[in-house]
């Protein structure tokens, strides 16, 4: 009886153990749902009662990690996936879940550890290769990260989450074209995937297929209006298509909707630094890095910005941060070998080459700046050899101004070592500058034949005769560029009585005014009222005080030496102005300014080539005398080969026209040359040396190059009194 008994207890637990069972699959499909209609609270309660009743399953242990991992709760979620992998080692779910958390919490190596074993585990499942090159991006190895998701795609040809990284991945790693196919592949699954859009139209503007990649973005944001990323991206190809409106419209809109967007914080500054809207342009960079600190492009767009608002150490500390986030960050070590090179600190610029020697990722770049030291030190031998090292895959993927640069500094070298058919085809290359495509030479040639109608007008010249005559009237350095005028520039400005302002836009800044306030045009001087001239007369006098760094100067030059053009209206402004107007053998000039690599804009744009620069100086000199025949104008002129055949004799030429007496600190130009910091010409390494005259006549070494140039500067060269 009493085994019969036992009998009836064991097989009545039995009966129990099947209803439990029965009621854990239940609870957990009950848990199941609750968790994917998002009812957390209710699916946690659900989990944790399992739990407690230590009913043991590897989808309760995965999915309450999932909601404290998603709860940011990553200690916990950790412990559960850990017990997970425990108790039923063979369920490849727990692994990646656990990679996350891990990556989450920044132990990337022990997720690596973990995906490691996942791959063992089950060679064929995609998740962990998808993490493992999340990581990898993370990290930069961006080769690895291709690695990875091919291995996802040769599992899942339709894995479109793989192929859109993936594209990702390639572009990033500078492979658009590869990026582009795998991007399009994800979008024959899926054409409506926002994702794929978005970054397959970054893309196609990389690829300049700007129009391709507008429908694209286009489509992404009928989608999803409120895309940031989207509309970020649109504003980069609308910039590209010069659309700069409706770009900024779409960045600003990007920010109002994701107000820390960094990414979008730094193209609008890039695209307002691009529109000479410097001040707002630096505030919103500096907004970029205030949202994202480790953004070290912003750093290098901000330092670009305040080099141009003069804020020169200001720029080299933002290019030392961002190579202090990135110590092998080359666009940034670029960028900050200039600045030294450009500002003639150079042994900053030795110091700092010489503490990274070791670097091997910059190589290329120590080359060519130690190249370019050596040329300034006059080394040419050594200069050739250390540029002649550099690599042709470097020259040919650098950054665009990188590149524009090489050229200019190898064709100097090549000219001091005499190879100058090498040196001409340097140069050349030196001007194929990309933002000439905003430019148009003939603008600014309409401009000087715009000015040049004064003279054909009776009242203009009538008026010009009746002038009203002023005290203490600004001094005006002009002539033709490459004439000259930094040189002297430099020497009156180390005089204690003198300051001169350097190719500062304030006559075109009173032209601005005639034309939008008072609506004429440049060639109606005539009927501008006496009133009228009194504003324009003291608009001028206010910003040159303005931009005036010696307030006690008693004599205020402004040298930009095309205002040669505005004669008619510097003339009509200030009668009694006095004039210093250089010039230099015309070839010589027109070599120079072909040699150099001007910031491109209407009239630099006529300096491509020797026969664009040499009929541009034509132009520009027949116009001067036309000036000098037809206004009455108190000027004297200095011609550059004097200036450096006799340096005392002429400087107190100038002095004397300018009623200044010697001072001894003109000698010491060089030293304020020195102290200038930026120096707005191409000439900054130039004047900072002795006196010299290797660039006299130095157009002979290309005269097969003027064929097509004499008889634009023959005349000149007789007129000037060139042998």
């Amino acid at each position: 009886m009493k085994g019969f008994g036992n009998n009836s207890r064991t097989k009545k637990k039995s009966k129990e153990k099947q209803i439990n069972s029965l009621q854990k699959d239940k609870l957990i499909s009950n848990a199941l749902s609750l968790h994917s209609k998002g009812k957390i609270k209710e699916a946690l309660e659900i989990y944790n009662f399992l739990i407690q009743n230590k009913i043991h399953d590897p989808r309760i242990l995965n999915n309450l990690g999932s909601i404290y991992s998603q709860a940011k709760q990553f200690d916990k979620a950790i412990l559960l996936f850990d017990e997970s992998i425990k108790k039923f080692p063979n369920c490849i779910e727990a692994y990646p879940n656990l990679a996350n958390v891990l990556v989450a919490k920044g132990r990337s190596d022990a997720a690596k550890n973990i995906l490691n074993k996942a791959f063992e585990l089950n060679p064929n499942y995609v998740m962990p290769y998808s993490i493992m090159a999340g990581i990898l991006v993370g990290e930069g190895d961006l080769k690895k990260a291709e690695f990875f998701l091919k291995k996802c795609i040769k599992i899942n040809p339709k894995d479109i989450n793989a192929l859109v990284n993936l594209g990702c991945v390639l572009k990033d790693s500078g492979n658009p074209k590869q990026a582009e196919q795998f991007l399009k592949d994800a979008l024959k699954i899926n054409p409506s995937y926002d994702f794929a859009l978005i970054n397959l139209g970054a893309v196609l503007n990389e690829l300049e297929k700007f129009d391709e990649g507008e429908q694209c973005l286009r489509k992404a944001l009928s989608i999803n209006s409120s895309s940031p990323m989207a509309l970020n991206n649109l504003g980069n190809i609308l910039s590209n298509k010069k659309n700069f409106k409706e770009a900024e419209i779409c960045y600003r809109k990007a920010i109002e909707i994701k107000s820390d967007f960094s990414l979008a914080y730094s193209n609008l500054g890039s695209l307002l630094s691009k529109q000479g809207n410097l001040i707002q342009a630096e505030k919103i960079t500096e907004k970029a890095i205030y949202y994202n600190p480790k953004f070290e492009l912003a750093y290098v767009n901000l330092g670009s910005i305040k080099i141009d608002l003069d804020k020169l150490s200001e720029a080299e500390e933002i290019f030392l941060d961002a190579i202090e986030i990135n110590k092998n960050y080359a666009y940034a070590y670029r960028n900050l070998f200039r600045l030294y090179e450009k500002t003639n600190k150079l042994s900053k610029l030795k110091n700092k080459i010489e503490s990274l020697i070791e670097n091997k990722n910059l190589v290329n770049e120590i080359l060519m700046f130690k190249a370019r030291i050596s040329f300034r030190e006059k080394d040419f031998i050594t200069a050739k050899k250390l540029i002649d090292q550099i690599s042709n895959e470097w020259i040919k993927n650098i950054d665009h101004s990188t590149n524009l640069l090489y050229w200019s500094f190898r064709a100097f070298i090549e000219e001091k070592v005499n190879d100058y058919d090498e040196a001409f085809k340097c140069f050349e290359k030196s001007q194929l500058n990309l933002k000439y495509e905003d430019w148009n030479p003939e603008i600014f040639q309409n401009y000087i034949h715009t000015y040049r109608k004064n003279l054909d007008n009776k009242a203009f010249l009538a008026k010009n005769k009746n002038k009203k005559m002023l005290i203490n009237s600004p001094v005006f350095l002009i002539g033709f560029p490459r004439s000259g005028t930094t040189l002297l520039d430099t020497i009156l400005r180390s005089h204690p009585e003198i300051d001169v302002l350097e190719e500062k836009p304030l006559i075109n800044s009173v032209e601005q005014i005639i034309k939008s306030k008072f609506k004429y045009s440049l060639d109606e001087l005539h009927k501008l009222s006496l009133d009228e001239l009194d504003f324009l007369r003291n608009h001028y006098l206010e910003i040159l005080q303005n931009n005036c760094d010696n307030k006690s100067a008693k004599t205020l030059i402004d040298k930009f030496p095309f205002q040669t053009v505005c004669l008619p209206l510097i003339n009509l402004l200030f009668p009694d102005s006095k004039i210093i107007f250089t010039h230099r053998n015309p070839y010589d000039t027109v070599l120079s300014c072909f040699q150099q690599s001007f910031e491109p804009n209407n009239a630099m744009a006529n300096f491509r080539s020797i026969e664009s620069a040499s009929r541009i100086y034509d132009l520009t000199m027949s116009i001067w005398l036309d000036y000098k025949k037809n206004l009455k104008m108190n000027y004297i002129t200095s011609k550059y080969e004097d200036l450096i055949e006799n340096f005392d004799k002429h400087i107190l030429k100038i002095l004397d026209f300018l009623d200044v007496s010697w001072d001894e600190n003109i000698k010491n130009y060089r030293n304020t040359a020195h102290e200038r910091g930026k120096i707005n010409t191409p000439s900054s390494s130039q004047v900072v040396q002795p006196l010299y005259k290797s660039s006299i006549n130095k157009w002979k070494n290309y005269e097969k190059y003027f064929e097509n140039s004499n008889q634009y500067l023959e005349k000149w060269l007789s007129y000037f009194k060139y042998s």
